[in-house]
């Protein structure tokens, strides 16, 4: 069994006589400064449940980013969060905050995540309406949900990016649609990965079932996919040669690739983003739990 620990150490937990090990993985090896403001978001889910974790990579020109961490709590779990305290001990900028605490009237889950871009890193917090089947059918595309992002050290806001979640009844839609999007890529190596992935999701299952989201993000250059593989079961650990091929082309250190990853990986490749980011570099980032 695998299982995420808010504390460090790699290591098999003891398990009962002929039941599988576990596995606990920290979620993230940080030091210094940023190690500092990783466990300051954690604190606040110190003894709460928690209903989902994830981790993410992401490979571009600009380095290599991991250590990327979000936990989520569906909505009938607020209530274990002190919220009347959170945009203090999160230090989220005040404009910022009252556009969550808005937001959440509508939301159906709420994600805080981690991503250390900087000397001190940034949070985020992304809410989640999620159109019902139904409404997605009928209207071809919806809001999904926002993300806030900013910088806790200095309060500054960094980026609100909004979702949209289009529905592509079959794998000619999904394939039409997302086409563009690759072609758009200018790295082939990133391009070729992103396709490898992409098919090998749909190989394993039904594209129909795929979540695929857009990007809207005021004022920036950012225009990126992101594309969830529902249904699909895609060992990490199997995509591993693809992501030391992409490092090689963006002149990053394969080292630094596997640092980020188990020996013997257990983990689900269960999302992948791609295009052009905020400040112009393309990108690749893979989800995985």
């Amino acid at each position: 069994m695998l299982t995420a620990a808010l504390t460090p150490a790699i290591g098999q937990a003891p398990s009962q006589a002929g039941a599988e090990p576990e596995i606990h993985i920290p979620l993230h090896t940080l030091r210094g400064e940023q190690r500092i403001w990783a466990d300051r978001l954690l604190a606040v889910f110190k003894n709460r449940q928690i209903d989902g974790v994830e981790w993410s990579m992401k490979f571009s020109a600009a380095g290599l980013v991991g250590n990327r961490f979000m936990l989520g709590i569906q909505r009938e779990n607020w209530r274990q969060l002190d919220l009347a305290t959170l945009s203090r001990d999160l230090a989220i900028p005040q404009a910022l905050w009252m556009r969550v605490q808005q937001d959440m009237e509508h939301a159906r889950a709420m994600f805080f995540a981690y991503e250390p871009d900087g000397a001190a890193g940034t949070y985020r917090v992304y809410l989640e309406f999620m159109p019902t089947p139904e409404a997605l059918r009928q209207h071809g595309v919806l809001p999904l949900g926002c993300g806030y992002k900013w910088h806790p050290a200095t309060q500054r806001e960094a980026a609100v990016t909004a979702y949209r979640m289009r529905h592509l009844p079959d794998r000619a839609a999904f394939d039409a649609h997302l086409d563009p999007y690759l072609a758009r890529l200018a790295n082939p190596v990133l391009r070729q990965v992103a396709q490898s992935i992409v098919a090998q999701a749909c190989a394993a299952a039904d594209p129909a079932g795929f979540m695929f989201l857009e990007v809207d993000e005021a004022d920036t250059r950012r225009d990126s996919f992101t594309v969830t593989f529902r249904g699909a079961d895609l060992p990490l650990r199997a995509f591993i040669p693809d992501l030391l091929r992409l490092a090689a082309s963006l002149a990053l250190a394969e080292s630094d690739v596997l640092g980020f990853l188990l020996p013997d990986e257990p983990r689900s490749l269960y999302s992948l983003a791609a295009g052009a980011a905020r400040d112009g570099h393309e990108f690749l980032t893979v989800y995985y739990d």
